[in-house]
């Protein structure tokens, strides 16, 4: 019996040590902000605020060992759609995409944003591009339409921005019947973005 419960102690402590309930949320903000439960937490560093009209949909970890983030959001009732490759999805009015990126330093960051950024060009018919600061960040803004009968969304707008050793991309898909301004929703989200202190 003694030895199943210094067994237990060992295993209980070997998690504890091990990080398996994840690192915990930071204390401040960048911007002064208490960093607040409710805003969505991509990779510890960037808390979103979401603001109204999207609802949060999904927030992934999955690739964190190679210190990487995902989460989305979503405007609009869903609707079904079967892709390319004729798996099921849903497809909403207008969705964000928050992709994080950790490096070992600032330059291997930049170095990340220019791949992203360069592949964008590539992908998307770009109209306009915009040097823009959102809630103390600087971000390097495109507005664009797809090039691609396949793709369901009509145009959207991306930011591109490093903090720290982390490039940062949020991403605006909006199909034909978003009503809205796409720059417009997406200033309005990276205003609502805060970042980790140092």
């Amino acid at each position: 019996m003694k030895r199943f419960a210094m067994l237990l102690l060992v295993g209980i402590l070997c998690l504890s040590l091990s990080g398996c309930t994840g690192p915990l949320p930071p204390e401040k903000a960048a911007d002064g902000q208490d960093w607040n439960e409710n805003w969505v937490t991509v990779g510890q560093i960037v808390g979103v605020d979401t603001p109204e009209g999207l609802e949060a949909r999904e927030n992934s970890e999955a690739l964190a060992a190679n210190g990487m983030y995902y989460a989305t959001w979503s405007m609009g009732e869903a609707v079904p759609y079967v892709n390319e490759d004729g798996e099921d999805a849903e497809l909403y009015d207008a969705q964000v995409y928050l992709l994080l990126s950790g490096g070992k330093s600032a330059e291997e960051a930049e170095n990340t944003l220019a791949q992203w950024q360069e592949l964008a060009k590539q992908q998307y018919v770009v109209e306009e591009t915009d040097t823009q600061t959102h809630n103390g960040q600087d971000f390097t803004v495109i507005t664009y339409t797809f090039d691609s009968a396949d793709n369901p969304y009509a145009g959207g707008a991306s930011a591109y921005g490093v903090y720290r050793n982390f490039a940062l991309n949020v991403e605006l898909a909006c199909r034909e019947e978003f009503d809205g301004d796409t720059a417009e929703l997406l200033g309005e989200f990276l205003d609502n973005c805060h970042y980790a202190l140092p």
